[in-house]
């Protein structure tokens, strides 16, 4: 698969390995735009280009759905007050509107949790298609969120406050970053970058508990930050969503 046709289409109580930890997020097809130039190995297409479907070699059965860790009380769990589990992500939280991250809550975290990590990723992305590690492409990285934490409004990309002093690992626009997407955002490449696929495809936002914190300065690589958390998995909570561009 030639660069271009590639970036068409992007679009507890014990430690898991980190096997088990199915990040991050969806598939872009971006348009070309002021900013940097990008490497030529992962341009975006031109405006009105049409944008064929591929297939997608992303397993998911690297990061088992559980055990879903509880602090006795009150399970581990994760949700999105922008959208249900598994309905149709908002425009404006995608590459064809503001691409502004969604807001998320959490709660049940388990007590012997040292940090907290987000990974948002298209699980129907695989490598061919542009994503950096075989669990899908990485669309958001968020590491070392406090545990006493209980959620991240609207918009919390690249807001430190909002973060509550988590570093946001590079995500696997960030090759382009500078580029804008189809609806006219600039691509971050570093942070959160959202939904761009070229047919309908699902986004897992997952919440992972870790024992400790990873202390990974912003823009690592989002790869890096997975393989970090290797072996220090005390539980996970996901949510799901999906989107289809209308161009």
């Amino acid at each position: 698969m030639n660069a271009m046709a590639r970036l068409r289409v992007l679009g507890g109580r014990a430690p898991l390995p980190m096997g088990a930890l199915i990040l991050a997020l969806a598939l872009a097809a971006c348009t070309s735009g002021a900013g940097t130039t990008p490497a030529p190995e992962v341009q975006p297409p031109t405006p009105g280009e049409p944008q064929a479907e591929q297939a997608s070699t992303a397993e998911d059965g690297t990061l088992p759905a559980g055990p879903v860790a509880s602090n006795g009380v009150e399970a581990f769990a994760l949700h999105s007050p922008a959208f249900a589990a598994g309905a149709d992500i908002p425009l404006r939280f995608t590459c064809d509107g503001e691409n502004l991250s969604p807001p998320l809550e959490w709660a049940g975290v388990p007590e012997a949790a040292g940090a907290l990590m987000l990974v948002a990723f298209d699980r129907d992305a695989g490598r061919n298609l542009g994503a950096s590690t075989d669990l899908g492409f990485i669309h958001w990285v968020v590491i070392d969120l406090p545990v006493a934490s209980s959620g991240l409004p609207e918009g919390a990309s690249a807001s430190a406050a909002a973060l509550l002093g988590a570093a946001e690992a590079a995500n696997d626009f960030a090759a382009v970053a500078g580029s804008t997407f189809p609806g006219g955002a600039v691509i971050r490449g570093t942070g959160y970058d959202g939904p761009c696929p070229p047919a309908r495809h699902t986004y897992v936002f997952r919440l992972v508990a870790l024992d400790r914190p990873l202390g990974l300065p912003g823009g690592t690589p989002a790869s890096e930050a997975i393989t970090a958390a290797e072996g220090r998995i005390l539980g996970l909570a996901e949510w799901t969503g999906s989107y289809a561009s209308a161009r």
